[in-house]
């Protein structure tokens, strides 16, 4: 390949960036695009690719846990509140955390503000431990091990006790110029079964029917369960209402 050959590819490679950057954000760091532009362009591998996939949503749209970016940096959405300002006006509150630094911020919206929401991919994952704060899954698929901070936990951290060995998670994954695999979400099953360790037994006198009574499982959580549920039976709870569903 001659050099006014090299040039001509090269700029046919950067306009094309340009306009996959601007369409779908889909290019990566890792992607062939960017593997044939670093052969033939030794700049290559330092030009910002942009973030894969996004789109814009309006600030009564975007809810808790999506991935945005603000600033040229990328943030999850922890919180939103919706706030009355005077004269009738609304304001969107939002507490979110920055993915590459864990910084905490909140920030208030006018309601008719956008913000590029970013797309994750989800992944499934068993579960193996906790400790030292922090979850340990694996993919059973390519064996890739992560761990994530308990608060990444969808539904908030009280409901670790809820994971248990062997459990099937789903991780979201997301993919960025600098990081090709992040993962930044952990959502557990909706529904999981789970043993009665012990039950406080009614009282005689407490009026018959549809009766319930609290239950410690085998984790140490505790769920209303009806009256005829015992010691050592496998139920089925529904996991972020912690809501018995029936027997296993």
């Amino acid at each position: 390949m001659t050099e006014h050959d090299n040039q001509y590819a090269t700029s046919c490679l950067l306009v094309c960036s340009q306009k996959l950057g601007h369409v779908s954000r889909a290019v990566t760091r890792h992607s062939t695009m960017f593997k044939v532009l670093r052969k033939i362009h030794p700049k290559a591998s330092t030009m910002a690719l942009p973030l894969v996939r996004h789109y814009k949503l309006g600030m009564n749209a975007i809810k808790k846990g999506q991935v945005v970016e603000l600033r040229d940096k990328v943030w999850k959405v922890t919180s939103k509140e919706h706030v009355v300002a005077g004269r009738g006006g609304a304001i969107v509150k939002m507490d979110m955390i920055e993915l590459s630094s864990n910084n905490r911020i909140s920030e208030r919206f006018m309601s008719g503000d956008s913000l590029e929401v970013l797309n994750l991919k989800d992944e499934n994952f068993q579960y193996l431990y906790n400790a030292n704060g922090k979850v340990h899954l694996l993919n059973t698929e390519t064996f890739e091990e992560v761990e994530m901070e308990e608060d990444m936990i969808e539904g908030g951290v009280k409901l670790l006790p809820m994971l248990e060995d062997g459990m099937t998670v789903t991780v979201g994954i997301l993919t960025t110029a600098s990081d090709p695999r992040r993962a930044i979400s952990l959502k557990l099953p909706q529904t999981h079964v789970y043993t009665v360790a012990s039950t406080v037994e009614r009282a005689p006198q407490a009026a018959k029917g549809n009766a319930y009574k609290q239950a410690t499982l085998a984790n140490g959580a505790r769920v209303q369960v009806p009256d005829f549920v015992g010691v050592g039976e496998r139920i089925i709870i529904e996991i972020e209402e912690m809501k018995y569903i029936k027997r296993a």
